[in-house]
């Protein structure tokens, strides 16, 4: 499974020798180390954070107007068509990333933040996340698409618990979330009661500060590798 986390750390050095270009400044071809172009090139999923259907861009290290090309912006027609015009990317002066149109007009602008994937600021539309992509998934976790009974699962279909997901909010981007029987000691000990998503990545919440952390796959989640201990699938049930 991937980790949720944005390539583009590795150009904050950069960032901080290159700041007099401006903070909202495209850079130039030949004003980026190549390996740190090559390090944020790849397959991406562009997908709104209310969980709707996003579509797949990819970086490239080609040259092209207003910085480097993208491919697949065709694919963006239906779902989020201001991204259909997009023919390049690069970093701005910020630490943040361009995707632009044949004229360099700037059709999304995503910013780092701290321990999230790149985010748009949604002053002109649905707030938005670029994250590595994974075949099979076209959609963030949220509460549109996470409400309703799951299933933990042992890889080998052994069932450990039943979690019922709510779009209910404590104001801090947590949801509510409840264990319902049969559910296994070791996870009841976990108190869990609350859920948050993090680009690709869930995280559920428990009242003594306990998490158990999974990541998407095309199928659900699985528990995400850093968390150790057996392997644990949850499904829709």
């Amino acid at each position: 499974m991937v980790a949720v986390v944005s390539r583009i750390p590795m150009y904050r050095l950069l960032v901080l020798g290159a700041l007099c270009l401006g903070t909202n400044t495209a850079f130039a071809a030949g004003d980026i180390d190549p390996a740190i172009i090559a390090a944020q090139t790849g397959d991406y999923l562009v997908a709104p954070l209310d969980g709707s259907e996003g579509c797949r861009l990819t970086l490239t290290a080609d040259e092209a107007i207003g910085g480097y090309a993208v491919a697949g912006a065709e694919g963006c027609t239906k779902n989020l068509p201001p991204l259909a015009d997009v023919v390049a990317w690069n970093f701005d002066g910020s630490g943040g990333l361009l995707l632009i149109d044949v004229l360099r007009k700037v059709h999304a602008r995503f910013e780092e933040s701290e321990g999230s994937p790149l985010l748009t600021n949604a002053e002109t539309g649905p707030q938005l996340a670029l994250v590595p992509a994974v075949d099979g998934i076209s959609r963030l976790p949220a509460p549109a698409n996470m409400n309703g009974t799951w299933q933990m699962k042992r890889p080998d279909g052994t069932s450990v618990c039943r979690v019922s997901f709510t779009g209910t909010s404590d104001g801090n981007g947590n949801f509510a979330l409840s264990l319902e029987k049969p559910c296994d000691g070791a996870v009841r000990q976990l108190k869990l009661k609350n859920w948050s998503a993090n680009g690709l990545g869930l995280t559920l919440l428990g009242e003594d500060g306990s998490s158990l952390a999974f990541t998407a796959t095309p199928t659900g989640f699985q528990k995400d590798r850093n968390e150790g201990g057996k392997p644990l699938l949850l499904i829709r049930n």
